[in-house]
């Protein structure tokens, strides 16, 4: 073979080399700087139309709750009284969302403690009322965080099924007045927290769509972790410890979340939205829709992305399939429930194993790991 020959074969294999490599940067879709800009996408997807306008709502719905108590101080009816106790729930339904992203900086807040800390510790309420404490903002603030937030207002608000019976402890009770001051300061403590929330938020917003890195410290990992931990707590706290799960099989409809205003079932619902919505970054207003299931289909993981949607489905189908409030159909349709408990652990598979082990995802320990 001549020099010339050697040449020309040499020159081709350098050609053909680099068109290869070209090629295979245009198809490699995963590539490490188009990850990073699909998750930058997919970060500020949830911040700037989930976390942000949630942040926004629940300011919003606590200013409301205050000005709607303060109005049932001034003239205790039992319209005013229902007032409150809509209020209430419209706070729930925008904060069963928000709970969700109680992550990084906001989780080592603890301010989703002082939030909405459940059960709550309703011996030491009572003990306040009949206390001789001033009912100051100081007060409240001292207060450990069982004894206020969202679940002691739920308390205050709804502690018997007769609402003639709690309009009573607010207008013929010995501490009355006591009572109605002592659920006034609690809905502005709470104000107060949901604009403090806010202001966190608003301090690392920024860190949170720009933590790009995998591993522990990354977002997208710390979304994942929530993910996970919001539901094995509806799997092994909200659902099966009212099951009896953890007590030999006795069902207990008094460990349910807001047992006292039978609100159980819609809280569920509000997990499942904030969830569904932050796996498919579709959160109704935007067009800018990057979610968990674009990334598992551009690495190449479609199969777990639709399994996903269709386990959604599946758990709204359970929802739907609870007729009345969850403490009824525990007791009379308890079957019903550990159907919907198993939509929910059928989901918590598909994302703490299928999609965690797809995207690289670290699970980390949380206090209702052991399912």
């Amino acid at each position: 073979m001549n020099f010339s020959i050697k040449k020309i074969i040499v020159i081709t294999l350098v050609v053909i080399s680099i068109i290869a490599a070209l090629l295979g940067c245009d198809s490699d879709s995963g590539s490490e700087p188009d990850m990073e800009f699909h998750k930058k996408n997919q970060l500020t997807t949830i911040y700037k139309y989930g976390i942000s306008p949630l942040n926004t709502d629940f300011v919003k719905e606590t200013t409301t709750l205050v000005e709607t108590i303060k109005r049932f101080q001034n003239d205790a009816t039992l319209v005013n009284l229902q007032a409150a106790q809509k209020q209430w729930k419209a706070i729930q339904k925008v904060w069963k969302q928000l709970e969700l992203y109680d992550l990084g900086n906001i989780a080592s807040s603890f301010i989703s403690f002082e939030i909405n800390r459940w059960p709550s510790d309703i011996q030491r309420i009572d003990t306040n009322i009949k206390g001789t404490q001033v009912l100051s903002t100081a007060f409240i603030t001292s207060l450990g965080s069982s004894s206020k937030g969202i679940s002691g207002i739920e308390y205050l608000l709804f502690s018997n099924i007769e609402n003639t019976s709690v309009l009573d402890m607010y207008t013929t009770d010995t501490y009355a007045s006591r009572r109605m001051e002592y659920l006034l300061a609690l809905s502005e403590d709470l104000q107060t927290k949901s604009i403090a929330l806010q202001a966190l938020w608003q301090t690392h917003g920024d860190g949170f769509t720009t933590a790009l890195e995998n591993g522990i410290s990354g977002s997208q990992n710390l979304v994942v972790n929530a993910m996970v931990a919001l539901i094995e707590e509806v799997i092994l706290t909200k659902l099966g410890k009212p099951l009896g799960d953890s007590n030999g099989g006795t069902v207990d409809t008094q460990l349910l979340e807001a047992y006292y205003s039978e609100f159980s079932k819609e809280i569920l619902q509000q997990h499942l939205i904030a969830l569904q919505m932050c796996y498919t970054g579709n959160f109704g207003q935007n067009t800018e829709q990057e979610g968990f299931d674009d990334i598992l289909e551009l690495i190449g993981s479609k199969d777990v992305a639709d399994k996903l949607i269709e386990q959604f489905s599946v758990c709204q189908s359970a929802i739907d399939a609870i007729q009345g409030s969850l403490q009824e159909e525990i007791i009379s349709k308890p079957a019903a429930v550990v159907a919907l408990k198993n939509s929910f652990r059928d989901l918590l598979v598909l994302i703490k194993i299928d999609m965690a082990n797809r995207l690289g995802t670290t699970i980390t320990f949380n206090d209702n790991d052991g399912d």
